[in-house]
C-alpha cells in the first residue's frame, strides 16, 4: 500500500501518517502480509504506480491532497497532477494502465468554496483521473472542510478504508465502488473535468456503498457527517470555532469569546505601555496605543488573501450559518479579558506605572482583529454597547458585504480594504470565496459614500502582487468618496504553509510613498485629495480629503469626547451628524514630511539590538538607512 500526500499547510501530511500508523496497527494485529510505504508526492516517481506488483500482491493507493488557491493542486505537487492529466488524455495510453490498482483519494479544503466549484477539486480531479485509467476505487473520493473538525470527518472514511484494506491483504474479495468505471463516468473519450468523478462528503461511512437505510444516512447529516439528501429535521447549529481553530488561534495569543469572537493584545498597546510609541492610529487619529483595544466579533471571513497575518488559521463563510452569542456579552467579556491582558503586562520590563493604570480604561476599539467583523448579524448591536461604554469605534470590513455596510449604524471611523485594482488581481490577492466578489466589491465602495461619518480606503500593498495598476485603485476613488485613504505595506509575519510572501514582497516606506504621490496624478485625485500624514515605523502614508484642511491646518485628528456626545445628541432626537463635526487639529510632527516622519517626539524610538549592531558594521545599506528616522548606530 502506498500512502501519497500532497500538502498545503500540513493537513494532508499529518493524516497521511496518522493513517499509516492506524493501517499498520491494525495489520500488525491480524499478523496480515502487507506493506505500507508513506511518500511526498513532491518527490513521489509518477512512473512506479504504472508497474504492477510482483505476485498476487494487491496493489493499493491511497492520495491524501490539499487544495491550493482556486482549487488548484499545491504547488509542490502540481507535477503529479498534470502527469496524470496528461496520461488520461495521450492516445498512447491505454485505458486500462491502472486497472492493477486499487485507489481511495481524500481530499482537503473549503466547503465555503464548494459554490465556486474549488471545494477539494484537485482531489477530485485525481479520484477521477485513477477512474478513467481503469484503476479500481474503493471509496468515493473524501472531502475534508476546515469548517469543522477533521477528525470528526476523516475517521469514518478510515475506519471503512482500513476495513477494506484488511480484507484485500487476506486475499478477500471487495466491492469497488460502482461508479469507478471510466466509461460510467464519462471519462472515456478523454471529458476529463472536476465536476465528473463520484464523490461524498467524508464522514457518510460509506454506507451508500452498503446499502445502508437512507434514514440512516438522515440521521449522520444531523451530525454534520454527510451531505447527501436535505436532513428531515431540524439542523443543530454549530459553533464557528473549531476545536483545531480555537487551539491555533489560542496558541497565537488570541483570547476566544464565547463561539466567534476574539481579543488580543497589539505590540503597539506594549509598545506605547513602555513609551516606545504608538501605532498609526495614533499619528494619523489621535487614538492612545495603551487605551485601544483590538477585537472582533466574526472570526469567520470571506476571503483568504494571500496577506493575511493570521496565515488562515480562522474559520471562512459567505454567510452567517453559527450559533449566535449575544452583543453585550460579548462586550462585557471582551474588556475583561483585555484588562487582563493589560494587568499581565505589570512585570514587563519598561512598562510606565501611569499608563499601565490608565490601559485599565479602553476608550478605543479596533474591529480588525482577524476575520470580517460586519459579518455578525447583531453588528450594531455591538457597536451601540461600545459607544455606550464610551469606547471610538474603527471597524474595517473586506468589501463582500454591501448590504451590511448600507445598514451599518454611526460609528467612528469606517474601512474599507481596497486591495486591487482590477477583478484579475483582486481575485489573486484576496482569493474572496463569492463568486459575484468583483460586484460585491463595488458595490460596498458605492455603500461607503452614503455614509456621514468618517470614512476609509485601505490599501495593502504587496509588491509584484497588486501594485502595478496605480490607475486602477484611482478610478475605484470615485466609487466611495472616501474622507481617507490609507496606503500602507505589507506586513510580512514569518514563513507559512499558508502563505508564499516573502520580505521581497514588502515595499520599504518610500516606495509607499512614491505610491501615493503617483496616484495623486490620476483621475485628477489631486484637486481632492493631498498627502497628509504618514508613519514611517508602520510603512504608511495618508491621503486626506482636503476639506478637512481648515486655514491651511489639516484636521485629521478626532475629538473623541465630542463623538460619543453626537451619538449621544443623535440617539435622543433622532439627528445625524457628519465627519467633519468631530474632527480635531493635526500635531505637526505627524505631518507628511515632518522631520519625525510620524513618530511622536514624547516617546522614544527603540531599534533592535541587531540593527544597531549591523548598523555600527556598515551592514545596512543607504537604502535601508533611509528607513529610520535617524541611524540606528547612533541610538
Amino acid at each position: 500500500l502506498r500512502l501519497l500526500f500532497g500538502s498545503t499547510t500540513g493537513s494532508s501530511e499529518k493524516w497521511a501518517r496518522h493513517t499509516e500508523a492506524e493501517l499498520q496497527k491494525h495489520l500488525q494485529l491480524a499478523g496480515a502480509q502487507a506493506e505500507v510505504h508513506i511518500e511526498n508526492l513532491e518527490t513521489f516517481d509518477f512512473d512506479s504506480i504504472l508497474e504492477k506488483g510482483v505476485g498476487q500482491c494487491a496493489d493499493i493507493v491511497v492520495v491524501m491532497l490539499s487544495t491550493h488557491s482556486e482549487g488548484l493542486p499545491p504547488p509542490s505537487c502540481s507535477h503529479f497532477c498534470t502527469l496524470l492529466d496528461d496520461h488520461v488524455h495521450d492516445f498512447r495510453v491505454g485505458k486500462t494502465a491502472l486497472s492493477h490498482l486499487n485507489f481511495a483519494v481524500l481530499g482537503f479544503g473549503s466547503s465555503d468554496y464548494e459554490e465556486a466549484g474549488h471545494f477539494c477539486t484537485a482531489a477530485m480531479q485525481v479520484d477521477a483521473g485513477f477512474a478513467a485509467l481503469s484503476a479500481r476505487r474503493l471509496l468515493p473520493v473524501g472531502r475534508v472542510s476546515d469548517t469543522r473538525d477533521a477528525d470528526s470527518q476523516v475517521t469514518p472514511w478510515l475506519e471503512r478504508l482500513s476495513e477494506l484494506v484488511m480484507r484485500l491483504s487476506q486475499g478477500l474479495e471487495v466491492e469497488h465502488d460502482p461508479t469507478g468505471n471510466a466509461e460510467d463516468l464519462g471519462l472515456g473519450d478523454g471529458d476529463y473535468s472536476d465536476g465528473e468523478s463520484a464523490s461524498t462528503s467524508v464522514g457518510s461511512d460509506a454506507s451508500q456503498d452498503r446499502g445502508a437505510d437512507p434514514a440512516d444516512l438522515e440521521d449522520l447529516h444531523e451530525d454534520g457527517c454527510a451531505t447527501g439528501g436535505a436532513s428531515k429535521g431540524k439542523k443543530e447549529v454549530r459553533e464557528m470555532v473549531t476545536k483545531q481553530h480555537r487551539e491555533q488561534l489560542t496558541k497565537e495569543g488570541y483570547k476566544i469569546i464565547g463561539t466567534h469572537s476574539a481579543v488580543k493584545l497589539c505590540r503597539w498597546t506594549k509598545h506605547q505601555l513602555r513609551g516606545r510609541g504608538g501605532c498609526y492610529k495614533h499619528t494619523f487619529y489621535g487614538i492612545t496605543s495603551y487605551e485601544c483595544m483590538e477585537a472582533t466579533p466574526s472570526l469567520a471571513c470571506a476571503n483568504k488573501c494571500t496577506f493575511c497575518w493570521r496565515h488562515h488559521k480562522n474559520p471562512t463563510g459567505t454567510e452567517w450559518k453559527w450559533k449566535m452569542d449575544d452583543p453585550l456579552e460579548i462586550v462585557a467579556e471582551g474588556v475583561e479579558l483585555h484588562r487582563k491582558m493589560i494587568r499581565e503586562c505589570k512585570g514587563i520590563p519598561g512598562v510606565k506605572p501611569d499608563r499601565l493604570e490608565a490601559a485599565m480604561t479602553i476608550k478605543h476599539c479596533a474591529l480588525s482583529l482577524v476575520g470580517e467583523p460586519i459579518m455578525y448579524p447583531r453588528i450594531n448591536e455591538l457597536v451601540d454597547e461600545l459607544h455606550r461604554r464610551k469606547i471610538s469605534t474603527f471597524l474595517v470590513t473586506n468589501a463582500q458585504f454591501p448590504e451590511a455596510i448600507e445598514n451599518l449604524r454611526p460609528i467612528t471611523q469606517l474601512y474599507v480594504s481596497v486591495d486591487a485594482g482590477t477583478k484579475e488581481s483582486l481575485k489573486a490577492v484576496d482569493r474572496p470565496i463569492f463568486t459575484d466578489f468583483w460586484d460585491r466589491y463595488l458595490s460596498s465602495l458605492k455603500a461607503l459614500e452614503q455614509k456621514q461619518q468618517r470614512t476609509v480606503y485601505r490599501l495593502t500593498l504587496v509588491k509584484d502582487q497588486n501594485m502595478s495598476d496605480i490607475p486602477g485603485y484611482a478610478k475605484l476613488v470615485a466609487l466611495g468618496k472616501p474622507d481617507f485613504i490609507e496606503i500602507k505595506s505589507v506586513t510580512f509575519c514569518g514563513e507559512s504553509k499558508a502563505s508564499t510572501l516573502t520580505m521581497g514582497n514588502v515595499p520599504w516606506h518610500e516606495e509607499v510613498k512614491v505610491f501615493g504621490e503617483k496616484m495623486l496624478s490620476y483621475e485628477n485625485l489631486d484637486s481632492e485629495y493631498e498627502l497628509a500624514c504618514e508613519h514611517q515605523h508602520s510603512c504608511i502614508i495618508l491621503l486626506a480629503n482636503k476639506r478637512f484642511k481648515i486655514d491651511g491646518k489639516w484636521h485629521t485628528w478626532i475629538d473623541y469626547d465630542k463623538f460619543h456626545g453626537l451619538v449621544e445628541k443623535g440617539e435622543r432626537a433622532g439627528l445625524g451628524f457628519a465627519a467633519m463635526d468631530y474632527s480635531a487639529p493635526t500635531p505637526d510632527w505627524a505631518l507628511y514630511g515632518s522631520q519625525e516622519k510620524g513618530f511622536d517626539p514624547q516617546e522614544k524610538r527603540v531599534f533592535h539590538n541587531r540593527t544597531k549592531r549591523r548598523a555600527k558594521e556598515g551592514k545596512l545599506s543607504e537604502e535601508q538607512l533611509r528607513m529610520y528616522p535617524s541611524n540606528p548606530a547612533d541610538s
